[in-house]
């Protein structure tokens, strides 16, 4: 580096260098000594230093801390400033030698480049400051500079932390102070050694540091010291710093420092300013003017102030005002230099992106400044003012801010006033060209005078413009004249109609017409003249003529001269007074011309024009004519336009009282606004208008909500309009809402409140709420228009019905509006009476209910008794899906639960809804299990369900809830009973009166309440008299007490026994009541006490009964006998045996055998899957249910005998029942599923074995729609497909012709996965879809066949699958299921990856995860080649990132140590290989088989790594230790390994193996018949060689280098075995 770097700046920065070395002497010299005449030490911000003394500290991590600090890079320090804080806030001491190595490093530290560092350094400061206490007083003077200037860091945030470290140190003000003044004298010079001392090159090294950071570094130095000198200056009197005034006098005087204003760094060029700032305040008598004036004017006028452009005018503002003669007398610059050419020069770059406040210092500079410097000599000879055009084009350079406008504008006008007061200035030049041009270009805009353009707010600058413009009287008429004619000729020479920029030209006109006179109403503020106010209305008037003709002469058309009037009269009302002439043209013009030319574009004009003349004509009249003229003229667009200007304006306040004209305006407006365009802006204008007659807003009101038709898609015009009424005249909404229309208005806003268009909802909830918060309760009309609704609403099935919701909402809201006393009232009419809710729910009791609907409910199979006399009614629905009869049920429900509406009600009312609320209850269920029975709603979505089974939850719980609470006791009494009296007969009312009194007392019997009301048996006798069996069967669940049951039952039991069962009406009834009686939980206590023999006498009656019945159903050519009296009958006597057997399990006899017989008839005879069989396959799978468990729990030897006896055609009556229930789902029918799941349970219970030959049948069950018979199949096939694979290899053993193949009905199964688009719709929190979850399970018994096979049968397989490309498909499925189509891919670690039992998950929606995961799974185990060829051929390279990603995740390290573990269980069998030995190592945390073969005393070796996403991914084989064959055999080998591996089908860690038996086959092979050398008795050499040097006499081989060896230690090259000469063979 150039010693030229380190050379100190001129003699006068030397001498300030050592400035305030004597004044250090007063408070201890700093340890860096020196002085003006001393020896000069080096700069403590310098980066050329010796290091630290580190030696002397203990402890090594703050030495190491240190050593970093040294470095060079930032982050590196960073890092050790941290650690030093951490190490340091810990609590340990900070040593002394510490303390002292960081002193000498703080203050190059807390300069750094680096922010972070600086940052680091002062905390790192404060906190070692703190903590040392006393001990850092005595390094105070080599820090406090470097620390106080951190103070002034350009950065913030450096600056903030600085700051905190000196409160947490010194922690007053006081004592902050005291710190200032106690080390003046250091911070001073350090400030100095800053300013004068340090350069660019001292303070960085160029070797690493750029220019640019270099240059920022010293600025931000020297603008710190600086702005520390202010600080100091600003905050001590003189007398204060008497020690130091020689030395900061010396210091402000030096050129050095002033040469500073030129500095690029604008922090430097600010620091500057406001230490002249300060100095001109404390000091300014010290100051050498001259030299101030050359560098901050001469110098500073020329260099660009970007970003200190406002301390630079504050500076020379304040030095001007101070002293003006700092620009002339003390001024040095001449020529281009001059003070005007400067100052000029300034000012035409405008603020240089400053605030408003810079034009607000240069006014103040510019009023102060010299007039010499203003105006020199050669302007006033040539009156061309330099200083007025610079401050022009500063305002209008393109850079200049908008919001410095006003300011800058003030200030030239400011500066053309100071001007125009000098009397060597021509002041009408001045003002016209200076001045005028502003009025000029606002006036009339041009492209010529663009720089004259005031932009914001003109008209308070263009007032001061006027003022001055008025000093010169003359000049200013001529120019106004000038313009105005001007403006009269454009207007006259606008462009005609017909031509294409006509509108573009009358626009221009009417926005010139609008700022011409709003300038003149802003003049009109000031004081003007006589002569000026008498040639202004002269002008206007003639202007308003003009154009009053022209509009005559073109019939209107040039709207811009209607404009022109218009707002002449609008703004200039006052100046026009004085012009009778004027008002007598308009007066005629308006009352005779104007009529006529209301369809022509001057229209809106005209009509603005009318209202503004009231005082010079009756505009009565003129409205009239004028309104009248456009309604007589035909329809056309003109007169559409027309109408709805004169509708919106103050016209229509002046024909109120002509009721022929205002009919007439109505029927023109409705006219008008047939048209849905048109619709909204009309009635918006007509409504919002406060001077609409009452009358016309009613009518356009009615029409609007008469065609707001709820079927049309375009409501927003209509709804558009009425939010417009609402809120520019709500009396009008308030006056229509008292009207007989109010009713029908509401009703359709709230159906509209319900769109699912967004907007429209808002929009009509809006209005809606509104009509609403006007219409009272307490009032007829408000009262009339919400219960019209709320009458017929809830149960309205046509197209205009109202949501529930929107009716609850309303109803709750008139409910909260009505005071106390019309409560009772209000609430008769809100909740529907019995007339109602009667002739909703009376078209569910003209048809029977579903048969199988026997099998859920405690009537049974009482449901085959209905006969239904009446027609059936066909249910109707409204648009959302609703019955009538289900909108009342979810409307009283709701309103119920969300208000106090009940407790209003009367005790008759309340009984009446609790009666229905149960009925429809039965019936919801009903249709909730099997869709098409009694549907009381149509489904539109699978979400619409959910909503659906949440409403009718609800109410059971609002039920439930009356039931305990003991309050409604007689609501629950009057219920009851009208419900046990609806149950007598035959009728479906009767058979759901029955259900819903049955469930009743069922809740109250188990909540243990209300025990009066209960019955006593009479009513139950009477009803078995009458052989009523719905009342009977509900008689029974009010019977209280044991004892009476047990009579009962008794009574039942022995007319049963002694009854002909065929007799079906009167067994039938007695069987559903005993089956009540059985089924009550506090009857099962009673059945022991009943005699055992009359149980057994029963029992036997009805197996007797079921043997011949089923005994006749079974013989040939008696189909008829099954009959569905036959089969409830049974289903009855089943159900009785089920329960009534538990009790008989220690009872030995032959029934047990015929009862099983019976059931495997009942299964083969009845096993069709018809409604009407379903109770019956129910009853005989749940005795079949009772009797297993008997047989298990009690062994009894005859029914365990029984059983066993018949378990084969248990097992096929049951399978044939499997397969005849396959082809039809249950999803949506709750019995069927039932019965299916109970099939699928008892299949599973009985252990049943399949043959092979019935193996194919069960395929087809495995695709039925039913999951439970699904996952029958598949467990029955999952257990004996693996068993059936020792057959498979043993013919396969048996005949090399023999192929293995899957079954074809099991691969049919799975030709074709579902697609992600057909189950995007599917709802997985309910179910998995029957199609999924058979190719699903389809495809665990496709890899069924894996276990127990040989390595050829599973060959057959693989390339089964690879012929039908089944595989793909399979895989596509998994990875957009789990992986590619979701945000974040299915976590596989919260499932069973490698197995999979059914059923064990939570949710349908994780099933389907764990099926898919283990099944992935197992393709990547199985079928490796397969799956990596999918997964490479796949298209989107997306996907294949994702896959790999989430299979390296999940799947690789199961299959990983899976095929290691198979390969670590194989090696040991290969260590004894008497072939070969083979000695296998397996890494199972490096994925690594390592496998060597012995060569005498070395190891051929080679590994096998398998990568993270394997099997994606391919093995990679290495070699490790070649011995005795070439580098290219060897890679042979290699590559052989590696393709055998990754090219193999079999998974499963069999590939590695075949990898490793083919290369240990090849080394074999090559070392088979080799001899080993007879030099060194050795079969591979040290270089790894075999023998190749055969002898052509003995024929025995050597090793190459053995012979070289040989030969040159026996000196001769004879055989070493015969002695002969060596010659190669």
């Amino acid at each position: 580096m150039s010693k030229k770097q380190f050379k100190y700046q001129a003699s006068s920065s030397r001498a300030a260098s050592g400035l305030f070395t004597a004044a250090d002497g007063a408070f201890g010299s700093s340890t860096q000594g020196g002085g003006m005449f001393g020896a000069v030490s080096s700069s403590p911000l310098s980066y050329v230093y010796e290091p630290p003394d580190l030696t002397s500290i203990s402890e090594p991590n703050t030495v190491v801390a240190f050593k970093n600090l040294q470095k060079k890079d930032s982050t590196t320090k960073a890092k050790a400033l941290e650690d030093l804080l951490k190490s340091v806030s810990s609590g340990k001491s900070f040593e002394d030698a510490a303390l002292d190595a960081w002193i000498k490093v703080y203050p190059r530290t807390s300069i750094d480049s680096a922010r972070r560092v600086r940052q680091l350094a002062h905390q790192l400061q404060g906190l070692i400051a703190h903590t040392s206490g006393k001990r850092f007083v005595k390094h105070m003077p080599d820090v406090v500079g470097a620390w106080l200037a951190g103070l002034f860091d350009s950065d913030k945030m450096v600056s903030r932390a600085a700051q905190e470290s000196f409160k947490q140190t010194f922690q007053t003000d006081e004592k902050m102070q005291s710190v200032w003044k106690i080390y003046l004298g250091p911070i001073l010079q350090f400030c100095s050694d800053a300013v004068f001392k340090e350069n660019i090159q001292t303070l960085s090294d160029e070797r690493t540091v750029s220019p640019d950071e270099a240059s920022a570094k010293h600025a931000r130095v020297v603008a710190a010291a600086l702005s520390a000198v202010q600080y100091v200056l600003e905050n001590n009197s003189r007398e204060a710093l008497i020690k130091y005034n020689p030395a900061l006098d010396e210091f402000v005087n030096s050129t050095e420092l002033w040469k500073l204003t030129s500095n690029p760094d604008a922090s430097v060029r600010k620091a500057i300013y406001r230490l002249l700032d300060v100095c001109l305040a404390k000091r300014p008598d010290v100051l050498n003017l001259e030299m101030i004036s050359t560098f901050i004017l001469v110098s500073g006028l020329s260099v660009n102030q970007t970003a200190s452009s406002l301390d630079y005018a504050r500076t020379i503002a304040r030095l001007t005002e101070y002293n003006p003669k700092i620009w002339t007398e003390f001024y040095t610059g001449t020529g281009k230099k001059s003070a005007n050419k400067r100052l000029c020069h300034f000012l035409s770059k405008g603020s240089q992106g400053a605030s408003s406040q810079y034009w607000d210092k240069v006014k103040s500079l510019l009023l102060h400044v010299p007039i010499s410097v203003l105006i020199p000599q050669e302007s006033v000879s040539d009156q061309k003012f330099a200083i007025i055009e610079a401050i022009r084009d500063g305002v209008s350079n393109r850079d200049e801010p908008r919001l410095n406008q006003r300011n800058a504008w003030n200030t030239y006008l400011e500066v053309a006033e100071r001007l125009l007061s000098c009397h060597d200035v021509d002041r009408d030049r001045l003002i016209e060209d200076s001045v005028m041009p502003i009025l000029m270009q606002y006036v009339s805009p041009s492209q010529e005078l663009a720089v004259w353009t005031v932009s914001g707010s003109p008209l308070s600058i263009l007032r001061d413009v006027t003022n001055l413009c008025l000093k010169s009287p003359t000049t200013f008429l001529e120019r106004w004249t000038t313009l105005s004619k001007l403006f009269v000729e454009e207007v006259q020479t606008s462009l005609p109609e017909q031509a294409k920029d006509f509108a573009r030209s009358q626009d221009m006109i009417t926005a010139k017409a609008s700022r011409w006179y709003g300038l003149q109403s802003a003049m009109s503020t000031v004081g003007l003249s006589e002569r000026i106010r008498v040639m202004l209305t002269d002008r206007s008037a003639s202007e308003i003529v003009s154009a009053i003709e022209l509009l005559k002469a073109r019939k209107g058309k040039p709207y811009g001269a209607a404009s022109l009037i218009s707002t002449a009269f609008r703004l200039m009302p006052n100046l026009l007074s004085t012009q009778q002439q004027v008002d007598h043209a308009v007066a005629q013009f308006v009352l005779f011309d104007v009529p006529d030319l209301l369809l022509s574009p001057s229209s809106p004009y005209l009509i603005e024009l009318i209202p503004l003349l009231g005082n010079i004509m009756d505009i009565n009249d003129v409205s009239r004519k004028s309104l009248q003229s456009v309604l007589d003229s035909p329809q056309s667009l003109a007169r559409s336009k027309a109408l709805q200007h004169l509708v919106g304006s103050s016209l229509l306040a002046h024909v109120s009282q002509d009721e022929k004209l205002l009919t007439k305006l109505t029927s023109a407006l409705k006219q008008e606004m047939d048209d849905k365009v048109k619709q909204g802006d009309l009635l918006s204008t007509t409504v919002a208008n406060p001077n609409t007659p009452a009358k016309v807003s009613q009518a356009l009101i009615t029409d609007i909500v008469a065609n707001l038709s709820l079927e049309d898609d375009n409501h927003s015009a209509g709804l558009q309009a009425l939010q417009t009424v609402v809120k520019f005249n709500p009396t009008a909404l308030k006056n229509y809402d008292s009207s007989t229309e109010g009713s029908p208005l509401l009703a359709k806003l709230i159906s509209l409140g319900d769109s699912p268009d967004a907007a429209v909802s808002r929009q009509a909830k809006t209005i809606s709420d509104a009509f609403r918060a006007d219409a009272s309760i307490e009032s007829n009309q408000g009262k009339d228009a919400v219960l019209n609704i709320l009458r017929r609403g809830p149960e309205t099935i046509s197209a205009q019905a109202l949501s529930i919701p929107s009716l609850i909402d309303l109803a709750r809201t008139t409910l909260q509006g009505c005071n106390e006393q019309h409560r009772s009232t209000l609430v008769a009419e809100l909740i529907p009476d019995e007339a109602r809710w009667r002739v909703a729910i009376q078209p569910f009791f003209t048809s029977s209910p579903n048969p199988s609907l026997a099998v859920m409910n405690p009537l049974s199979n009482a449901i085959s008794l209905i006969e239904s006399t009446r027609p059936c009614q066909a249910v109707q629905f409204d648009k959302y899906g609703y019955s009538a009869a289900f909108r009342l049920f979810w409307y009283t429900s709701a309103l119920i639960q969300t208000s106090d509406v009940f407790e209003y009600a009367t005790v008759k009312h309340q009984a009446s809804v609790a009666k229905y609320l149960a009925l429809i209850l039965q019936i919801a269920n009903d249709h909730l299990s099997i869709s098409s029975s009694h549907p009381l709603w149509q489904l539109q979505d699978p979400e619409h369900e959910v909503d659906i089974v949440e409403i009718v939850s609800q109410t059971q719980r609002l039920t439930a809830s009356w039931l305990t609470d003991i309050s409604p006791e007689l609501l629950l009494r009057i219920s009851l009973s009208e419900l046990l009296e609806d149950a007598h007969g035959i009728s479906v009312r009767s058979y759901y009166s029955s259900r819903a009194y049955i469930s009743t007392m069922t809740e109250l019997a188990e909540l243990h309440t209300a025990a009066d009301l209960h019955l006593d048996t009479d009513k139950l006798s009477s009803a078995r008299k009458a052989g009523d069996t719905f009342a009977a069967a509900a008689a029974v669940s009010a019977v209280q007490t044991s004892a009476a049951l047990t009579r009962i039952f008794n009574e039942l039991l022995a007319q049963l026994t002694g009854d002909d069962l065929k007799k079906y009406s009167k067994s039938m009834m007695d069987l559903i009541i005993l089956n009540n009686i059985l089924n009550r939980e506090d009857f099962e206590d009673s059945l022991p006490s009943i005699p055992r023999q009359r149980l057994v006498f029963f029992v036997q009656h009805l197996c007797g009964n079921l043997v011949k019945v089923f005994d006749a159903a079974d013989a040939p050519g008696l189909q008829a006998r099954r009959s569905t009296s036959t089969l409830i009958v049974n289903a009855e006597m089943m159900r009785a045996l089920s329960h009534i057997l538990p009790s008989l399990s220690e009872t030995y006899g032959t029934f047990w055998e015929s009862i099983i017989q019976v059931l495997t008839k009942a299964w083969t005879i009845f096993g069709a899957a018809f409604d009407d069989r379903l109770p019956l396959i129910h009853a005989s799978l749940r005795l079949f249910s009772t009797l297993r468990k008997l047989g298990l729990r009690e062994p009894n030897d005859d029914l365990v005998d029984a059983l066993q006896n018949h378990q084969g055609s248990i097992a096929s009556s049951m399978l044939s029942l499997l397969q005849s229930f396959r082809n039809i789902p249950d999803e949506s029918h709750q019995p069927r599923k039932i019965v299916n799941q109970m099939l699928a349970r008892q299949i599973s219970y009985a252990n049943i074995e399949i043959q092979p030959s019935t193996v194919s049948e069960l395929f087809p069950v495995l695709g039925s729609e039913s999951l439970a018979l699904q996952d029958s199949a598949y467990s029955l096939l999952h257990r004996q497909i693996p068993k059936s694979q020792e057959h498979v290899a043993l013919d396969k053993a048996l005949s090399k012709d023999y192929v293995a193949k899957l079954p074809e009905e099991l691969l049919s199964l799975i030709l074709e996965a579902p697609t992600q688009n057909a189950l995007s719709d599917v709802d997985f929190k309910r179910s998995m879809p029957p199609s999924l979850r058979s190719y699903l399970l389809s495809w665990h018994l496709v890899f069924d066949h894996w276990t127990g096979a040989s390595d050829a049968v599973k060959n057959d397989y693989i390339n089964a699958i690879k012929e039908g490309s089944y595989i793909q498909s399979l895989l596509h499925l998994a990875s957009d299921f789990l992986i590619t189509s979701r945000i974040r891919p299915v976590d596989a670690n919260k499932f069973g990856i490698d197995s999979y039992t059914p059923g064990s998950e939570e949710t349908p929606e994780k099933d389907t995860h764990s099926m898919l995961i283990n099944l992935y799974f197992l393709a990547l185990k199985h079928l490796p080649t397969l799956s990596k060829a999918w997964w490479r051929d796949n298209t989107s390279r997306q996907t294949q990132v994702s896959v790999e990603s989430w299979t390296e995740r999940y799947i690789s390290p199961l299959i990983i140590s899976s095929e290691l573990a198979t390969v670590s269980a194989w090696g040991p069998s290969q260590a004894s290989d008497p072939d070969q030995t083979l000695t296998i190592k397996v890494s199972t945390s490096t994925r690594e088989v390592t496998a060597s073969i012995p060569i005498d005393e070395q190891f051929m070796s080679l590994a096998i790594v398998l990568p993270p996403s394997y099997p994606l991914s391919r093995a990679t084989v290495s070699g490790l230790h070649r011995v005795g064959v070439t580098e290219q055999k060897w890679r042979s080998w290699i590559i052989t390994t590696q393709g055998v591996i990754n090219f193999s089908d079999i998974g499963g860690g069999n590939q590695l193996i075949d990898g490793l038996m083919a290369w240990r086959k090849n080394v074999t092979a090559t070392l088979k018949g080799q001899t080993e050398c007879a030099i060194c008795y050795s079969v591979v050499s040290a270089d790894r060689q075999l023998p190749n040097k055969r002898c052509g006499t003995c024929k025995n081989m050597f090793h190459g280098s053995c012979l070289f060896k040989w030969f040159k230690s026996s000196n001769s090259s004879s055989c070493p075995l015969c002695r002969n000469q060596f010659s190669y063979a």
